[in-house]
């Protein structure tokens, strides 16, 4: 582990003031204060005054306090998180998440034989991947581990998810996200107003917009959310009319997602009820979900059929084979209102 490697661990498991990190680090006092200053100058540290002290603290942010996690689990796994986080290791770290032949690792990496054994070897030891073959070398990560887990969630880029506008008096949008980007969005948007469903928590920033963040165990594409939304009141009420009018759906992949849930009735009956209102929806998507109608009969948002139907749905049930419970005097004002 290097000097600045050694800072930033120490400063991860507590703050410290600089006289401290040249006491307690085996550097000589110039090292330590040139690595401090490195650090900070890339915005990894920070100087902060605590009474009479200038202390030196991580810098704030998700992706810092991730990086802060990664040392510190790192160190309890006695791996050196200098090593692991080298460029040339995390690439080739991200090449093996699916099995890969010594070959295949290097047409993705573009290193040498030698140094991609060197590595697979410190990534081998260090329990955070497997050989599942010697000879020839095929090498994957093992997903259950701890690290690995904490490095995916510090590499990856946040997927694009269903995010719905609403204005009005007070106006807010609604975003759906996992835990992982959830956190992302605690650390990075705590100045702004955002609350998080089902748990009371609510922060007012200066901005007017409220963002309503709902967690979802894994990321959801918007096709996915909206065979999620249809079937619930409030889905094919206001948040699917949203989803349709945003232009961000791809309909073959809906439909592709229908068919493999047996939801092709029902999304066809839902596009085709919202189309006689307005025409919101291509007629060559409707008759696309047409041509796929299922032989089996569907309940529509089976949960409202306490409320009994209310005469308009005879045509529909007809055509799409459902047996529709839906508001439709809601879903007039779903579609006008977007």
């Amino acid at each position: 582990m290097n000097a600045s490697s050694a800072v930033f661990a120490s400063l991860s498991i507590r703050p410290h003031t600089i006289k401290e990190l040249i006491n307690k680090l085996p550097y000589s006092s110039f090292t330590v204060y040139e690595a401090v200053k490195d650090l900070e100058k890339k915005g990894l540290i920070r100087k902060i005054r605590r009474g009479k002290n200038v202390i030196v603290i991580v810098s704030d942010g998700y992706k810092l306090q991730k990086l802060r996690e990664i040392y510190i689990r790192a160190l309890s796994f006695g791996i050196d998180p200098e090593m692991l986080l080298r460029d040339t290791t995390m690439t080739v770290w991200k090449s093996i998440e699916k099995p890969k032949t010594l070959e295949e690792i290097q047409e993705n990496v573009k290193l040498s034989d030698k140094w991609i054994k060197k590595i697979l070897r410190f990534l081998v030891d260090s329990n955070l991947a497997v050989y599942e073959k010697r000879k020839p070398i095929i090498a994957v990560l093992r997903k259950e581990h701890g690290l690995n887990k904490l490095l995916k969630a510090f590499t990856e880029k946040e997927e694009e998810t269903g995010t719905v506008y609403y204005e009005g008096t007070i106006p807010f949008e609604k975003q759906v996200k996992t835990p992982e980007n959830i956190e992302k969005t605690l650390y990075e948007k705590i100045d702004e107003s955002l609350t998080i469903k089902d748990t009371g928590f609510l922060i007012r920033g200066e901005n007017g917009r409220l963002s309503i963040l709902e967690s979802v165990e894994k990321a959801l594409s918007i096709e996915e959310l909206f065979l999620r939304e249809i079937n619930t009141p409030e889905g094919v009420e206001d948040f699917c009319i949203r989803l349709i009018v945003s232009k961000k759906i791809d309909y073959k992949h809906l439909l592709m997602l229908a068919k493999k849930k047996n939801m092709v009735n029902v999304v066809g009956c839902y596009l085709d009820v919202l189309n006689s209102i307005k025409k919101i929806v291509e007629p060559d998507v409707i008759k696309a979900f047409e041509k796929n109608i299922s032989k089996h009969k569907r309940t529509f948002l089976r949960q409202e059929k306490r409320y009994g139907k209310e005469g308009w749905e005879d045509k529909y049930e007809k055509k799409w084979r459902v047996d529709i419970y839906l508001d439709i005097g809601a879903i007039r004002h779903g579609v006008r209102s977007v």
